[in-house]
């Protein structure tokens, strides 16, 4: 059996996924898959077509026309044959080597369901001198977390910036199969939608799963798309939803995943507060900081009484520091965002991968086989 499918949702006609998956492809190995989920009316690049005809190992399925991208990635997961599952956006760049890593994790962490990694943030958009430097951590060992303290800070916002502080779920992560067929029976969303499936693949990864495992090793780097706000398809009786910013999209997703399993949403909390002020002081244009300031606070009036309405005190920062600092700090190297050049995500880290540890170095220390021998 295939040990890792790498899912691909495709939402429009973008050329960005022939050159991911040829990237991929520069690995000659039967360990991965890669699925490609699509919306009927949605057209391939010619390239990958040819690919999938020539032999290389592609699925191709296709979903409802207009499909949403809620649905797009249940249809790429159902079609996934691996042993694990992850997802990346076309515009995103994978490790294959992951299909090593996760081997070697069957073996040494027979329980662990779930695993994560340090995940690059690149905005392609950024200009060269005005953007913060990107930091590479410097461990590289595979731990395992503790699913309390994930739980705590997934549905209590504990430590969070405007999102929580979780990295477990399917987006830039991986599950087992045994977890994903668990994940995969219950039901589908009927009465409810998001534009933010990666939040309530992460709420159902961190409920179900039994072990964590979290590499400090970035094995992704992830082209960042700037949230934008839509009103939800189903309104429902709770104040918080995508209409408003990321952070009440994180929290209108966990309400209905916990609504679906008959429990109370329980985040607001001051830190979930807090989250909804870090949202608002992310925006750079003082208008929309207002426009999304208000939502928040009207919102906050008609939750539980408006009890938590008077700790939202956002304030509007015009001037922003930036990290420019290079070297070793605190753990991490600190490098230029636009090192030998880099553009996007996949140019990033093409360059970064020479200085990462080998993820056979990783994976007990050689070359990992199979067959859990030294090559």
């Amino acid at each position: 059996m295939t040990k890792l499918s790498i899912c691909i949702p495709v939402e429009t006609a973008a050329q960005d996924v022939l050159a991911l998956v040829a990237m991929l492809l520069e690995k000659q190995s039967n360990d991965f898959e890669i699925v490609i989920a699509k919306p009927a009316d949605v057209a391939l690049p010619k390239g990958v077509i040819e690919l999938a005809a020539g032999g290389a190992n592609i699925s191709i399925t296709d979903a409802a026309a207009g499909a949403a991208r809620q649905h797009l990635w249940r249809q790429a997961a159902q079609a996934a044959k691996g042993d694990w599952v992850t997802l990346i956006n076309p515009s995103d760049v994978l490790e294959s080597d992951l299909a090593t890593m996760v081997a070697f994790l069957e073996t040494t962490s027979p329980n662990v369901d779930a695993l994560a990694w340090n995940a690059f943030q690149i905005d392609r958009h950024a200009e060269p001198g005005k953007a913060s430097s990107i930091a590479i951590p410097a461990n590289y060992h595979i731990e395992t977390f503790d699913k309390t303290a994930m739980l705590k800070a997934f549905f209590y916002w504990e430590n969070s910036l405007n999102v929580p502080k979780m990295p477990f779920g399917l987006y830039h992560a991986a599950i087992r199969r045994s977890l994903l067929d668990v994940l995969l029976q219950l039901p589908e969303p009927q009465d409810w939608s998001t534009p933010s499936p990666q939040y309530e693949w992460a709420a159902k990864v961190l409920l179900f799963a039994n072990e964590l495992a979290f590499c400090a090793r970035p094995m992704s780097a992830i082209d960042i798309v700037p949230f934008a706000a839509q009103p939800p398809l189903h309104p429902w009786n709770f104040p918080f939803h995508s209409g408003i910013g990321l952070a009440s999209a994180v929290a209108e997703v966990q309400f209905h995943v916990l609504r679906e399993l008959d429990t109370p949403w329980s985040g607001g909390s001051e830190a979930f507060v807090r989250a909804l002020m870090i949202d608002c002081m992310m925006e750079t244009d003082r208008e929309a900081f207002k426009t999304k300031g208000n939502a928040y606070f009207a919102a906050l009036q008609a939750f539980e009484g408006g009890h938590l309405a008077p700790v939202f005190r956002p304030e509007y920062h015009e001037i922003r520091q930036r990290d420019e600092r290079r070297g070793l700090h605190d753990g991490v190297l600190l490098i230029d965002r636009f090192i030998a050049g880099a553009r996007d995500a996949r140019e990033f880290y093409r360059t970064v991968r020479l200085m990462l540890a080998p993820i056979g170095l990783i994976c007990g220390g050689a070359l990992y086989t199979k067959d859990n021998r030294a090559a």
